[in-house]
């Protein structure tokens, strides 16, 4: 089996500031790296789908950086559109990998799974694209581990969530392209992506897309129409999926708390 953690959208604000003038993103990260030591079964890796930090500074990739090294486990990360790919290729450099057009693509065999990291950004833009460079990059991956169980990880979703004002900045460019590519392979185990703000599952290319909660704020459930996102009062929250040699796969939502100072086994 292969047990993954899967973070995102943890928003990091240096120097304790407060997001929104209401969450304290650098605190929530701290907690999360804290749930994730007291696992009393260890994830075997950790993805984080994007949204690393909220200005993109130096000073949050550092903070983001140094949390996830004192896990010791392999980290697999790509940036969303709060990110800014100089300042977290810099810090992060051993956790992404850069492709020749300099996209944050990355590719990781673990197991038997092949886990490919994609690059949705558009700097200075909350929507993602897929260009026709990064499909490239993806359709020569998936080319190279045609016989491999893949999982993707991407920030933007590729797919409509029914959360307008969300879906207006989701996955505008490439998503039909990506889903001819994950339906050719036809052995993506699971797309792993953030962005949303809530935890949500559909499906592209015949493969599950699971749409993880964020590790610091969440945004509130409300379907009508030319409405604007607004927070809700949610706690953070990560997945863990467990991927088994059969094939099948158990994914958990877990919210972060005290509980792991309470275990005593």
């Amino acid at each position: 089996m292969v047990l993954v953690a899967h973070i995102t959208d943890s928003h990091v604000l240096a120097e304790g500031r407060l997001l929104a003038d209401r969450f304290d993103t650098g605190a929530a990260f701290d907690r999360l790296v804290a749930s994730l030591a007291a696992e009393p079964v260890q994830p075997d890796m950790i993805v984080f789908s994007g949204d690393l930090g909220e200005d993109a500074t130096a000073e949050e990739y550092t903070h983001v950086a140094a949390g996830l090294r004192r896990l010791g486990l392999p980290v697999l990360a790509v940036p969303g559109n709060h990110d800014k790919r100089a300042p977290m290729l810099a810090a992060l450099r051993d956790m992404t990998g850069q492709t020749a057009s300099g996209h944050l693509c990355v590719q990781r065999a673990f197991g038997a799974l092949t886990f490919l990291g994609l690059d949705t950004l558009v700097e200075g833009a909350p929507h993602g694209e897929l260009c026709p460079e990064r499909l490239t990059w993806l359709e020569q991956a998936l080319q190279s581990c045609a016989d491999r169980d893949v999982v993707l990880i991407l920030h933007h979703p590729p797919i409509t969530t029914g959360l307008q004002d969300m879906d207006g900045m989701g996955l505008l460019v490439g998503r039909d392209r990506l889903a001819e590519l994950i339906a050719r392979h036809g052995r993506v185990r699971a797309i792993l992506c953030g962005h949303m703000h809530r935890a949500i599952t559909g499906g592209c290319g015949g493969a599950p897309v699971l749409v993880a909660p964020s590790a610091s704020h969440q945004i509130a459930f409300d379907l009508r129409s030319g409405v604007a996102f607004r927070f809700s009062d949610e706690p953070p929250q990560y997945m863990m999926h467990h991927f088994a040699p059969d094939g099948d796969r158990v994914s958990h939502v877990v919210t972060l708390g005290d509980r792991g100072a309470d275990r005593t086994g």
